[in-house]
């Protein structure tokens, strides 16, 4: 009998993606969020079909003006480093509406840890992880974690 993970499988702006968040404890991978690097458009692109081709049969991309979401850097206590974050379910001007300055304490919401394989050939493959998030919310001072909060009123 095998054992593993069955991972649930997710569209997000129009890619597939296996999210494997569901069997972490998001929380503790990524523990206290905080702010740094200013939003910035992830803008969806298509073939230039009025363009010749290039050398590897491809053609040229061209912006559709559709922004998928927002990336925005965002440094985790516990991963010791700065982490890009795609935020996919609010426009760039309600995450500018924050008002966020460096090193806010931020709250990230709707977190998933999007695991792909793109085939390379010759049995190697192109792999890794993205982040993505529904939401952003800027954290006030005593505020605490909803999820927190919701194991101490259980206990």
């Amino acid at each position: 009998m095998a054992i593993g993970l069955k991972f649930e499988k997710v569209a997000i702006s129009g890619k597939d993606y296996l999210d494997i968040a569901p069997s972490l404890l998001v929380n503790e991978v990524f523990g206290k969020l905080t702010y740094r690097v200013a939003p910035e458009p992830e803008i969806a692109y298509e073939d230039d079909l009025t363009q010749p081709r290039r050398a590897d049969g491809s053609y040229p991309q061209m912006p559709t003006g559709e922004i998928l979401g927002v990336k925005i850097g965002i440094k985790s206590s516990t991963q010791h480093e700065t982490k890009e974050f795609t935020i996919i379910g609010m426009m760039p001007s309600e995450i500018e509406a924050l008002n966020l300055k460096f090193n806010d304490e931020v709250e990230l919401q709707g977190i998933k840890i999007a695991y792909y394989a793109i085939p390379q050939g010759n049995n190697r493959s192109n792999s890794g992880y993205k982040l993505f998030a529904e939401r952003i919310i800027k954290k006030v001072a005593g505020q605490q974690n909803n999820s927190k909060e919701v194991i101490k009123k259980e206990n």
